[in-house]
């Protein structure tokens, strides 16, 4: 089904326009999987241990790419809607260069930065010795790997997010190939876990690259353009909610960690782990929806067709909520399941594997409509009120639950503290929604 942005979105069709990126992100999380597989045993637990520790420094980074990617989304879209498609297509052109140049200025600066970062995140020497050469090769493909994170939401709002999960299955199939080739074969260490991943996003920015250089069927190519300042910077401040939002994962990440040694010691640790692989999934299926809103509303609010914009709304809120009733009840369902799979080799880790699963799956319910709605703004152009959404959200009342739930319920208050964070960002977000109504009811 050929869909574009200019369509009457149903619940229906809002599902078939995200599944490509739904499939997407759910490939893209095989890529950590797939590294961390061929690094664990053929280099070491150091080294895997290594790449866990430099990683969140490297994501954070990268959610540049996703903030030009969503900002410029919008920007985009809004244009197209309004019929404006040459300055649509110069906006695209100018977003890509962004994309590239950020990628280069903060590529150079994390290099420079690395091992003083590593120290902080709690780098041994030993440690060191194998994440400092892994971090630096990526820190060198840092501007192909931010202009590739851009392309997913990009490519949505060409029309073609079907191309976005093609280009993932590419870059999972080449990362198996050439982890093996350089890990295995030729026995290059962490350098060929780096080169590796590398030539992966090579492919996903390149590929995109190529077609969009060339005459296509898509509303975008790539243009001879120039800057426009207040644009791009308007661009950035509305994007800037999706890199708060990964930022903000890989603090409270650490932070969960933290509180589970402190409470419940290395059990807890890996009992979580349950925990997100399940999320891992089903955030696939939240993100998909909310990437594909900014393109869609961003379109529609150019538009100005409020009608659509108040059925994007109604439409999105139904479809997450039921989601998430959904995947509550198969949470509940499937835990003990998944824990066996993890943690079946003990009893006692086993049945707190099991529970914290069945407790943290209340955040389920309500975690699709808080995306959706930092999502909405994004499209509508209010940056700031979608990043405020996605900070309260992420951050600030994730670590009150991470730090304070604890000193109430004990471990306990952990494995509900995201719970919490969803049900009062939803107070958070339905008060925004109320007191912006005028720019989605016109």
């Amino acid at each position: 089904m050929n869909i574009k942005l200019s369509d009457h979105f149903t619940c229906g069709k809002l599902v078939l326009f995200a599944l490509p990126t739904i499939g997407m992100i759910l490939v893209s999380t095989t890529y950590d999987l797939i590294d961390g597989y061929f690094v664990s045993n053929y280099i070491g637990k150091t080294a895997f241990a290594a790449i866990n520790i430099i990683y969140p420094y490297l994501l954070a980074i990268m959610a540049v790419g996703m903030m030009f990617g969503m900002g410029g989304s919008a920007l985009i879209a809004a244009e197209l809607g309004k019929g404006n498609r040459e300055l649509a297509n110069s906006y695209f052109t100018m977003i890509v260069k962004a994309a590239f140049g950020a990628g280069i200025v903060l590529g150079g600066a994390g290099f420079i930065a690395l091992p003083t970062a590593s120290g902080l995140l709690g780098a041994t020497d030993d440690l060191m010795n194998y994440g400092l050469p892994y971090g630096r090769i990526l820190l060198c493909f840092m501007p192909i790997t931010i202009l590739s994170y851009a392309f997913q939401s990009l490519l949505i709002t060409a029309e073609k997010p079907q191309f976005g999960l093609y280009f993932s299955l590419i870059n999972m199939m080449s990362n198996i190939i050439f982890d093996w080739l350089f890990i295995v074969f030729f026995g290059w260490g962490m350098t060929g876990a780096a080169l590796a991943t590398a030539i992966g996003m090579c492919l996903n920015c390149f590929l995109p690259l190529i077609y969009f250089l060339r005459e296509n069927d898509s509303p975008l190519r790539l243009v001879k353009s120039g800057w426009d300042i207040r644009a791009l910077r308007d661009a950035m401040v509305n994007g800037s909610s999706e890199m708060v939002t990964n930022i903000s994962t890989a603090l409270i990440f650490i932070f969960y960690n933290m509180q589970l040694m402190r409470f419940i010691g290395e059990d807890g640790v890996a009992a979580y782990g349950t925990v997100l692989f399940v999320e891992g999934i089903f955030a696939a299926i939240f993100y998909g929806l909310a990437m594909e809103a900014t393109s869609v509303v961003g379109y529609h609010a150019g538009a100005q067709n409020y009608g659509e914009l108040k059925s994007l709304l109604k439409n999105g809120i139904l479809l997450n909520l039921g989601f998430g009733v959904v995947m509550f009840g198969l949470a509940q369902y499937f835990a003990p399941w998944v824990a066996n799979i993890y943690l079946g080799y003990d009893a006692k880790l086993y049945a707190l594997g099991v529970y914290a699963l069945s407790m943290f799956a209340f955040a389920f319910i309500l975690q699709g409509f808080n995306e959706y709605a930092s999502a909405y703004f994004t499209g509508l152009g209010n940056g700031r009120v979608s990043a405020a959404i996605a900070f309260i959200r992420t951050f600030v009342l994730q670590s009150v639950g991470i730090f304070g739930l604890p000193m109430l319920l004990g471990a306990d208050g952990l494995w509900f503290a995201q719970t919490f964070a969803e049900v009062l960002s939803t107070i958070v977000a339905v008060a925004f929604l109320v007191k912006f109504r005028h720019e989605y009811m016109g």
